[in-house]
């Protein structure tokens, strides 16, 4: 009868131990921290919209300067459905990764929808400089990543009418499909504009496949600037490897700087994961000695 009584009180015991540890454990998962002095994460909710209401045309600052000369920028451009844009050009090349949804790109002085690409999330796009070009959308909403050099002006030409005839050297385009990715799967890149090995900016993307896939303790010579496409990538600072207990779940969607001499390494876990690459080169990976 004692054994009785005492059954439950120890079936609430162990289920209170069984709590505690699982709390532990969670607790643990969450307590990886990043060293800001490495790498520091933006999230979308972080971000600074220019307007409040995201049912109009919106763009947000997450890096730098566009006005300022010599100086990198990246930035977001949010469109909604249903609207086309001025021809304009630019003082400077811009690159351009479709991060959302779909757009429609045209050239020339002519704005007919009829004649625009359509560009779907994953299109990587060079705005070359002082070339007449033009975007809108159609049913889809959709969202442009911009980065370049400063100054990045924009400056509306008039439009005319007539046929539309483009002009081919205005803007490239390299749809999904047409991505160079060059290596195996668990090491694919795909060098997009530049060379991280030569002087100038380069945009390149990353893919990581699930499965404990990482790289090792590192730093790089200077700073790089990493937007998450697709899936969840994961980071960790610091010379110590310990996946298990130390990696941070980056979020599509997430922009992070990794700064130029500082130890860090990444990979993905349970999902594949794509990342777009910004730097300034020259830059060179640099493996470091791990921590026992």
């Amino acid at each position: 009868m004692t054994a009785n009584r005492a059954s439950p009180r120890l079936r609430r015991c162990l289920a209170l131990a069984s709590f505690a540890a699982a709390l532990g454990s969670a607790i643990g998962a969450q307590a990886a921290e990043l060293d800001p002095k490495a790498v520091v994460l933006t999230t979308p909710d972080q971000f600074k919209w220019r307007n409040a209401n995201m049912q109009a045309p919106n763009n947000a600052l997450v890096l730098g300067d566009p006005a300022k000369a010599g100086s990198p920028y990246v930035y977001i451009n949010s469109f909604v459905p249903g609207r086309f844009g001025n021809p304009h050009h630019h003082p400077n090349d811009r690159y351009i990764v479709v991060v959302e949804g779909a757009a429609w790109r045209g050239t020339g002085t002519v704005v007919d929808p009829a004649h625009a690409t359509r560009v779907p999330k994953g299109t990587f796009m060079i705005d070359h400089a002082q070339k007449v070009h033009w975007d809108g959308t159609k049913e889809e909403s959709g969202a442009y990543l911009i980065t370049g050099i400063g100054p990045s002006t924009s400056t509306d030409v008039p439009k005319t009418d007539g046929p539309w005839t483009g002009d081919p050297s205005a803007v490239t385009i390299k749809l999904p499909d047409q991505i160079p990715w060059q290596g195996a799967r668990a090491n694919q890149r795909a060098i997009l504009a530049g060379d991280p090995s030569k002087p100038a900016m380069y945009v390149m993307m990353a893919k990581w496949p699930k499965g404990n896939n990482f790289s090792r303790p590192h730093s790089h010579t200077a700073d790089r600037y990493i937007y998450v496409l697709e899936g969840t990538w994961w980071v960790a600072t610091g010379n110590k490897f310990d996946p298990a207990n130390l990696m941070v779940p980056v979020k599509a969607g997430t922009f992070a700087t990794e700064f130029g001499n500082q130890v860090h390494w990444a990979g993905a876990k349970d999902e594949d994961a794509v990342i777009l690459i910004i730097g300034q080169g020259p830059t060179k990976n640099t493996p470091v000695d791990e921590a026992k």
